[in-house]
C-alpha cells in the first residue's frame, strides 16, 4: 500500500473513504467523522483511492475536487463507471457551487456537493442521508438532459434523483453560506459597537486626562501652565491686531497667618470661595487661573485700563463684603494693560506683579494699576 494512504480504525462504524491532499483539511474532516464513530480511511490522490476501492468495501466516498493528477471529477466518474463501486455515494468537496460545477457534477454522476468551509452538522446530516438511502446505480433512471451554459449547449445523461440531489446540495450550501454571512455581519456589528464604545471611553478618558493636566485640583480653575499658554496666545493676537489686553493679579491678604491660625482645610475653603467670586464676576471671554498658592490671575482680552480697573475694584469689594465664617477676608490687586513698551507676555505679568506688590506695600485690600507706579511701563 502507498505511503499516501492512512487506514484509521478508531471508529467501529461505517467505513468511509476520504480523498484529500491537504493535510489540514483531511485532519479536520477525519476528526468530524471519527467523533460520529465512522471508520475513516485517508488517501491523498485519486489513483490511490481507486486502488483502495478495488481492495476494500466502503459505504461512502468524500473527495476534494482540486487534486494533483486525477482530480475529483475524474475519480468520481471512474467510481460510477465501475460495476463494483457504482452504487457508492460520492460527495464532492469544492470551494465553488457555480452552474459549471453543477454541470461537471452531473457529468461525473456525483451524489452531493459540499462547499468549503462546511459545518460539521451539515456534513454529518448529508452523510447520514446518503448512507440511509437504498443503493441505486447512477443511471437507473437516467435520461439525456440538454443544458445551456455560457452560450454552449451540453447534453448530460443523469438520473432525476442525482439532478435533484446536486441542485439541492448547492442550494443548501448557499443557505449555509448566507447564514454564515449573516452571523459574520452580526459579529462585525457587535465588534463595531464595541469599538465605538471603546472609542467613546477613550475620548472621555483623554478629556479627563486633559482636564487633570490643565486644571487646578483645588479650585477647578485653570492651572499656572495653562495660564502661560493662554497668555502667549492672547498677547500674540493683541499685538498683531492692535487689540487691548489687560491682566489682573490678586493675592489673598495675610493668607499664611490664616492658615497657621485656622488650619489648611479652612484656608482651602477660602481659596475656593475666592475662585468662585472670580468666575462669577468675569466674562466668558476672560481667562481665570490659579497662579500659585494664594495668588490668582485673570486675563482680560479686549479690555482697556479703565474697564480692567473697574472689574478689579468690583471683585475686591465683593471679596471684602462677603460673609466669611472665621474672619474677614480681603485681597490685594495689581493690574497692567499692554502698551508700546510691553514687548512680551512675561513683561505684562511683571508689570501687574509690581502693581500687586505696591497694593500690598501700601496697606493691602486695594487695587493698583501699573501706570500708577513711579516707573511706568
Amino acid at each position: 500500500m502507498s505511503d499516501s494512504t492512512q487506514i484509521i480504525r478508531r471508529g467501529h462504524g461505517t467505513p468511509v473513504l476520504i480523498v484529500e491532499d491537504i493535510a489540514t483539511e483531511a485532519f479536520t474532516l477525519r476528526k468530524v467523522l471519527e467523533r460520529a464513530d465512522y471508520q475513516v480511511t485517508l488517501a491523498t490522490t485519486g489513483q490511490e483511492a481507486l486502488r483502495l476501492l478495488a481492495m476494500r468495501e466502503f459505504r461512502l466516498v468524500i473527495t476534494d475536487i482540486d487534486m494533483p493528477g486525477m482530480d475529483g471529477y475524474e475519480m468520481c466518474l471512474a467510481i460510477k463507471d465501475s460495476l463494483r463501486t457504482r452504487t457508492i455515494p460520492v460527495i464532492l468537496l469544492t470551494t465553488l457551487s457555480s452552474p459549471a460545477n453543477i454541470l461537471q457534477g452531473l457529468k461525473c454522476k456525483a451524489d452531493y456537493y459540499l462547499t468549503k468551509p462546511y459545518t460539521p452538522t451539515l456534513l454529518l446530516a448529508r452523510v447520514q442521508t446518503l448512507l440511509e438511502r437504498p443503493p441505486t446505480p447512477p443511471d437507473a433512471d437516467a435520461e439525456p438532459l440538454p443544458v445551456a451554459l455560457e452560450g454552449q449547449e451540453h447534453v448530460v445523461t443523469a438520473g432525476r434523483r442525482q439532478m435533484v440531489n446536486l441542485i439541492l446540495s448547492t442550494y443548501e450550501c448557499a443557505v449555509q453560506q448566507n447564514r454564515e454571512l449573516i452571523a459574520t455581519q452580526a459579529e462585525l456589528n457587535r465588534r463595531n459597537d464595541q469599538l465605538r464604545e471603546q472609542q467613546e471611553q477613550l475620548r472621555v478618558a483623554n478629556e479627563q486626562l486633559k482636564a487633570l493636566a490643565t486644571t487646578d485640583g483645588l479650585t477647578g480653575l485653570k492651572n499656572h501652565r495653562t495660564f502661560k499658554e493662554r497668555l502667549a496666545e492672547e498677547f500674540e493676537r493683541a499685538t498683531r491686531y492692535h487689540l487691548p489686553l489687560s491682566l489682573m493679579l490678586l493675592d489673598v491678604d495675610h493668607f499664611k497667618a490664616f492658615n497657621d491660625t485656622h488650619g489648611h482645610p479652612a484656608g482651602d475653603e477660602v481659596l475656593k470661595r475666592v475662585a468662585k467670586h472670580l468666575t462669577e464676576s468675569t466674562r466668558s471671554t476672560d481667562f481665570v487661573a490659579r497662579y500659585g498658592g494664594e495668588e490668582f490671575a485673570v486675563l482680560l482680552p479686549f479690555t482697556h485700563q479703565q474697564a480692567a480697573m473697574a472689574l478689579a475694584e468690583r471683585t475686591r469689594a465683593a471679596i471684602e463684603h462677603a460673609k466669611w465664617d472665621l474672619r474677614a477676608v480681603t485681597a490685594s490687586f495689581g493690574v497692567a494693560t499692554i502698551n508700546a513698551e510691553t514687548h512680551t507676555g512675561s513683561m505684562l505679568v511683571e508689570f501687574a506683579d509690581n502693581a500687586l506688590y505696591r497694593s500690598k506695600e501700601t496697606g493691602r485690600n486695594r487695587v493698583t494699576h501699573a501706570s500708577e507706579l513711579a516707573k511706568k511701563p
